[in-house]
């Protein structure tokens, strides 16, 4: 029948501008430096029994990175009298005793054992052997969008502190590294980070119920450039 004919015709002619419109297209992504471990586990004894402490550690909010984007960190500041930001380095800590109650979802679980730590006896071993050291202050992140330090006033809070706090595992970002606790940020004044830094960061150790808990140093390591053939617009690594 005609109809049929026509209603054939057009949806091949549709088929084909389709398979037009997605061509393979050479994509990459850029090198960049990452931690070289990021999972740490902790034993600690206690009044009622050992507690396993867990603490992740990025330098990137891995969940929001997506095909060709660059692994950037995006924090800088423009000081009093400064006409320029300056960007900081950071490294965001999550730390909590397994098993927690997850006070973003008020859920039950185990208590909230004290996690305290203070950023006055973190630094970083440069690739000349220099060192910088972080800011005095420990920072929340945001509890909206990103992993992503908060780098004002009302978000400083003083070393040392509690980093497995309500307050602190309150605040859970919708893309994020991890979806049941949140994060606080050590920032160093330093724009050097780039792909080929061999960096060690020293982030010093933890008091746990009274129990000093050494932070093994962390090594960056290079990740290599990333190159795909891509099909677009349908296809994303």
């Amino acid at each position: 029948m005609p109809f049929e004919k026509s209603l054939k015709t057009t949806l091949l002619v549709l088929l084909a501008a389709s398979l037009g419109a997605c061509l393979p297209w050479p994509r990459e992504r850029s090198a960049y430096a990452d931690l070289c471990q990021s999972d740490y586990q902790f034993k600690v004894p206690g009044a009622d029994g050992q507690k396993t402490i867990m603490l992740e550690t990025y330098l990137y909010d891995h969940a929001a990175q997506y095909s060709d984007r660059p692994f950037e960190q995006g924090v800088s500041k423009t000081f009093p009298g400064e006409t320029y930001s300056r960007r900081y380095f950071y490294v965001q800590l999550i730390a909590y005793n397994k098993g927690r109650q997850r006070p973003a979802r008020s859920s039950s679980g185990e208590p909230a054992v004290p996690i305290l730590y203070d950023s006055r006896q973190a630094y970083i071993t440069l690739d000349d052997g220099s060192q910088v050291k972080a800011l005095p202050e420990v920072y929340l992140g945001d509890d909206e969008t990103y992993d992503y330090p908060m780098f004002y006033e009302r978000t400083a809070r003083p070393s040392p502190y509690d980093i497995n706090s309500d307050e602190v595992h309150r605040r859970i970002p919708r893309i994020t590294n991890n979806s049941h606790y949140g994060s606080v940020y050590i920032i160093f004044p330093t724009e050097k980070f780039n792909a080929n830094s061999k960096w060690t960061i020293h982030l010093g150790s933890m008091d746990v119920g009274g129990h000093k808990v050494d932070i093994p140093p962390m090594k960056t390591c290079y990740q290599p450039v990333k190159k795909w053939i891509g099909i677009e617009p349908l296809m994303r690594p």
